[in-house]
Parts: structure tokens; sequence; C-alpha cells
């Protein structure tokens, strides 16, 4: 690490800076001059993109105050988010709570930056002021010391980072657009009854309006052959059973980020397998939420807050699934109890209507979905591993433990996603 040095995050920018809040006026004009206003709410991971169309999807604000160039490297000073980073993909500003930091791309390599800084975040916000509330400033982040090498090696460590990243990114929005097939020809065929067909089967009366006919109305407890909240875990690190809880059901998707390991035994109909549909069953802001459970089949259960619907045959379970999640906002709706004790109980879910097909539009439907579900699940799967693998490079190759001269990335990415 001869070449390496302890550098003060001011000295290694040519601007160290923070937005505000811009009056509606000014508000009203640059949204017509179309310059993005970022909140530190949007920088709701520890690596993340600003780029146009994020900012365009999460309907951001918008105003001309400080005006930031690409690449601006973006930290959130305080709330629940802090210590968390972002950078510019377009020109835009942001708000007070973001420490915003530009770069002279003849001095400093921006990506460096924004990686060294994700791998001192734990050491940076341990210097954050507040008890109830952890909070940075700009007299504590300026002069925050890192280990920085010669520009030509910040350029090779920046970019080995972000090659991962921009491929971890392109897999996701390459899953967003596989969700948007199934979801579309879902709607397609059992919303619009636009499918294969269709053209010549009448359509009949039913309790939820005109079906098709030979289709029928049945509610969810003949459907499914389960219908059962999770256990009450006794959580050990070395448990046998890894257990589902509602922060795992979000985005219609399963993560065993943050699940636990839990020690006691599961009865059968508790182990949750491939196919089965997760519905978040108490609590205000996560109640309802839904997710068909695409993982392992062996030593995976969920926590008493998640309720687990199980089709009563695996030949509908994709039916079934896609049929819950389109009934997500329905299912939302139908908690009951008090502030802070809502919770949805088993008789609604079980009383929940759906418009059942014929088997042979059901088995069409699935011939089609099934190879779009199992690409989703690779691409998830192959995230997961370039995820780990970034994370293990990152604190290495920021610190100058890893020679980045002889570093083959595409040899190093290829063994951990095959």
């Amino acid at each position: 690490m001869s070449e390496w040095r302890e550098v003060a995050v001011e000295a290694l920018c040519s601007r160290v800076t923070s937005g505000g809040t811009p009056s509606r006026k000014r508000a009203d004009y640059y949204a017509d001059e179309g310059i993005p206003w970022v909140k530190s709410q949007e920088l709701v991971g520890a690596r993340i993109t600003a780029t146009e169309e994020h900012i365009s999807e999460a309907g951001l604000k918008r105003s001309s105050a400080k005006l930031l160039p690409r690449d601006t490297v973006l930290l959130a000073m305080y709330g629940a988010n802090v210590g968390q980073l972002g950078w510019l993909g377009v020109e835009a500003t942001v708000n007070q709570a973001i420490c915003a930091m530009v770069t002279d791309p003849n001095e400093t390599d921006s990506r460096f930056l924004y990686y060294a800084l994700a791998g001192a975040r734990e050491r940076l916000v341990g210097n954050a002021h507040g008890a109830a509330q952890q909070n940075l400033s700009q007299q504590l982040i300026k002069p925050f010391k890192l280990a920085v090498p010669a520009l030509a090696t910040q350029q090779r460590i920046g970019e080995i980072l972000r090659s991962i990243d921009d491929l971890i990114e392109n897999n996701r929005r390459r899953v967003e657009v596989l969700e948007e097939m199934a979801r579309s020809m879902y709607r397609e065929w059992f919303v619009k009854f636009r499918y294969p067909g269709h053209e010549d089967v009448p359509m009949v009366d039913s309790a939820l309006g005109p079906i098709p006919e030979g289709w029928c109305t049945r509610p969810v407890r003949e459907l499914a052959a389960v219908v059962v909240r999770g256990i009450s875990p006794r959580y050990a690190d070395d448990g046998e059973w890894i257990v589902l809880n509602q922060k795992c059901i979000r985005n219609r998707r399963v993560s065993f980020g943050p699940s636990r390991r839990q020690e006691r035994p599961v009865s059968d109909v508790k182990r949750i397998r491939s196919g089965d549909v997760l519905i978040n069953s108490t609590g205000v802001g996560t109640l309802g939420r839904v997710a068909m459970y695409r993982g392992p089949s062996e030593g995976v259960t969920v926590d008493s807050h998640v309720t687990i619907c199980r089709p009563v045959d695996d030949s509908i379970h994709i039916w079934f699934a896609m049929s819950m999640l389109a009934q997500q906002d329905e299912i939302e709706r139908l908690g009951t109890g008090a502030t802070g004790q809502i919770e949805l109980r088993k008789t609604v879910v079980e009383a929940l209507e759906l418009v059942q097909p014929v088997e042979a539009v059901v088995d069409a439907f699935g011939a089609i979905a099934w190879p779009i579900l199992n690409k989703i699940d690779v691409l998830l799967a192959t995230n997961e591993h370039l995820s780990a693998l970034r994370d293990r490079l990152l604190p290495k190759l920021v610190t100058g433990q890893i020679d980045v001269s002889s570093l083959d990335l595409d040899a190093v990415v290829a063994e951990q996603v095959t």
C-alpha cells in the first residue's frame, strides 16, 4: 500500500454542499425545466444509482437550488437512512438532508469515493451525533479520512465495483420486465378474459360479474389445501429452521435477507413449499403484502405474523398465486382491529372469492408463465451472488488489500454466478 495515503473527504472534492427545500414558485418553475430534486428518502440502499428512470419512477419533486453534475456522490446525513449513499446519473439538486460531494475527475474518481465511503460507512456513522436519532453534518464529513491510492488505481477500483453494480442493475431491470410480462398476461387472460379461444366462449353472469361460460367463482377455502398462520419461533443462531417474517415479504417477492433461524420443531403443514402464497397478516403498513414462495422446500417456515396459503393442487399453483397477488390491494383493506393491533383473520382470507378458469386455460397459462418465473428466479439468484461478491470485494479493494492490476473481474464473476 505504498502509494496509498490518508486524505480528508473535503480534499478529495471540488465542492461539498447540501441542498434545501425550494419555494412552491421555484419548484413549479423548475418542474417545467425538468430538473430533479432528490430527497434523502430516495437513498434507500447502500449502493444506488440515481438514474433518470429511478427519479421518474419515484415521482420526485423538482427544483434548481444548487444544481449538481452527474456522478455527484450523495450521502444521507440524518433520518432513518443516515449514512446511505447514492450517486447522480443526471444533473439534479438535493434536499437539506443530503451531503453532496462533487469531485474533479482529474484529481478524484467519483466512483472510488462512493465505494470508499460505502466501505467506511459504519465508521463514519459511528461519529454521528444524537441519541434518539443519529445525525451527521458537513463538519463531520469534510475532515473524515479515507485511504486513497493514485488516480489510476482509484479509477480501476471504481470500474470494477461499478461493473458489478451495473450487472446487478441490468438484472433487476430484466426482472421487472419479466414480472410485468407475467402480470400483463394474467390481466389479459383472467381480468379482461381475452385468453386464447375466448372468441368462441359466451359470457355468463356470476357473483363477481360476467365470466366466461364454464368458469366459476370459488372461495379460497375451496382452492387452498392449507390456510394457516406460521409458528411462534424460538430463535437460535444455529437453529435448524429458517424463519421468514413480514420484512421478508416486500414488492411481491420473498427475500431471505431479514430471515432468522429458530430451533423449535415445525409441523408439516407449516413447512413452506415452493408454490405457497405468503400473506403478511398483522400490523399497519405491512399487512396484506402477498408473495409467491419459490425457494427451497426444506428447512423453511414463517412466523405467526404470516399466513400460508397452499393450493389444493400443484397444477393450479401459478394461476392461484398470481390470482392472490392480483388481489393484494383488496387484501390490504381486509384487516380488522384497533390501531396498532390490526390483523388479517384466517376466515377473511378463506372467504376471498376468485374466478376459477377451466382446466385447459389454467394449464395453458402455466405453460407460458412457468419459464418466465424460472428466468426471474435465475436472475434474482444471480443478483444475490453478485451482491455477495461485491460486498466481499469492496472492503478489500478500497483499502488496498487486493492488487487490482492483476484482477480478472470476468473470471471472478463467472466463478460466482455459475
